[in-house]
């Protein structure tokens, strides 16, 4: 049996729950966050890669969310957690979610391994604190863990999120018409660069400024990133997604530009959610347990913040 078929969805939303609380409506993970537009382009050598209709010329109606990590919706914007973001294109004929994170690896490795990472820290109720002994036994049994907590320690948040790189983490084996696939995990690189607050600005802006930012960036103009598939190098794992990769920059492949445009409601992002298993023709999931694990943890979370006078997320 999968590593991910021994743990249940329910326990995935519950684990994020106990340490996020329950808030109304919310999301159980990146709860904070906000809504926006924009079209996606392909590059010209897209279609080589990939034989989806997404992938050919023309621009793709593009609703995207950038989110806070975390399943806290009043967390700080200046928090050393992972940004997110999700897109969600449709041609009419094909749709693709797109599922990204400002770190290039995942906390877990397996679905266990995250049910495992979050009851590690639940905090204490004397302290109000994660136990630092729950965290060293955690540790222990699933060094997977490790790596993600110390990359978002080692520099500080994100000046907008504009200005961060995303990374899909998951791998897939994208595959063109004449049914050649190459397997890589994407990057999303900001074309205004990679920004991050200064000291001053960690000291003086207040917690809840990103989507302000984001907002006055798009009045004058938008926000642009590039699209790229990272190929696998020979020692890259194709199913942990907590394991970071190679790195060849000369050898990304461009999908194309995506161009962010306004902000929008809510209303326009939460009906539903964002799936990285929503793939189309020639986007192949790999066998990563936490991938797969995905669509029904998710599947649980929007029953419960959907449910009339349910506080769960």
């Amino acid at each position: 049996m999968n590593a991910h078929e021994n743990t249940r969805p329910a326990e995935m939303v519950d684990a994020l729950n106990a340490v996020f609380g329950k808030h109304q409506a919310a999301r159980s993970s990146h709860a904070k966050g906000v809504c926006a537009s924009g079209e996606f382009t392909p590059s010209t050598d897209a279609p080589q890669w990939v034989r989806s209709s997404l992938f050919a010329q023309g621009g793709v109606p593009a609703v995207l969310r950038f989110s806070v990590g975390g399943g806290n919706p009043n967390v700080s914007d200046k928090s050393r957690t992972v940004r997110g973001l999700s897109v969600h294109l449709n041609d009419g004929a094909q749709a693709y979610d797109l599922m990204m994170i400002s770190e290039p690896v995942f906390f877990a490795a397996t679905p266990a391994s995250f049910v495992a990472f979050l009851q590690a820290r639940v905090a204490d109720p004397a302290t109000k604190k994660p136990n630092p002994e729950n965290i060293k036994a955690y540790e222990a049994s699933f060094p997977d863990g490790k790596l993600q907590p110390r990359l978002l320690a080692s520099h500080p948040a994100p000046a907008s999120y504009a200005t961060t790189a995303y990374f899909s983490t998951h791998a897939f084996r994208f595959v063109n018409g004449r049914g050649e696939g190459v397997w890589g995990r994407l990057v999303m690189e900001p074309v205004a660069g990679t920004v991050l607050l200064s000291e001053e600005q960690e000291a003086s802006l207040p917690d809840a400024f990103l989507a302000a930012e984001l907002d006055a960036r798009l009045q004058s103009g938008t926000a642009q990133f590039r699209l790229y598939i990272q190929p696998a190098g020979p020692n890259d794992s194709l199913v942990d997604p907590s394991q970071q990769w190679s790195e060849n920059h000369s050898a990304r492949l461009e999908l194309g530009r995506l161009s962010v445009q306004a902000v929008e409601p809510d209303s326009l992002c939460n009906p539903g959610v964002f799936d990285p298993m929503r793939l189309p023709d020639g986007i192949e999931p790999s066998d990563d347990p936490v991938l797969l694990s995905r669509s029904a943890a998710y599947s649980v979370s929007l029953q419960r913040r959907q449910a009339p006078g349910d506080a769960t997320c």
